[in-house]
């Protein structure tokens, strides 16, 4: 099941970078105006399962999670992929491609993999396929 919701910024584990490095500088600064002005355009995407402890962990998104705190930004627009039954989350549950497109900038190119199941595995930003970690 995946849900959009928006949640407070403290019940979501990210990978909380102490600080950004050399060319990650001038990345930082233009992530950091731009939330400034436009505020999270994208939502971050999220997945629960029991491998991670029964806890959001951001998947994509973990450089918009740390700006957001330093900016002092309370809540976070979040899709979860919940692979975990029993963990409940309100929101908006999100059944095709198109409705979480709807949701990013980027739509239409926005590349959402799925399972053999047919479910939703993964959504990412069309460069993250070959940047593979690199500033997302």
């Amino acid at each position: 099941m995946i849900i959009y919701t928006k949640l407070p910024i403290e019940d979501i584990k990210y990978l909380d970078r102490p600080e950004f490095h050399n060319e990650e500088i001038k990345f930082k600064m233009a992530l950091t105006n731009s939330i400034k002005k436009h505020g999270i355009i994208d939502p971050v995407y999220a997945e629960v399962s029991n491998d991670y402890g029964r806890y959001i962990k951001v998947i994509v998104g973990n450089n918009r999670m740390a700006v957001a705190k330093e900016l002092g930004i309370k809540e976070i627009p979040i899709i979860v992929n919940i692979y975990d039954p029993t963990f409940k989350l309100k929101g908006r549950e999100l059944k095709t491609d198109d409705e979480i497109r709807s949701l990013f900038r980027l739509g239409k190119d926005l590349q959402i993999r799925r399972d053999k199941k047919g479910q939703i595995d993964q959504i990412m930003p069309p460069w993250y396929i070959k940047v593979q970690h690199k500033y997302v």
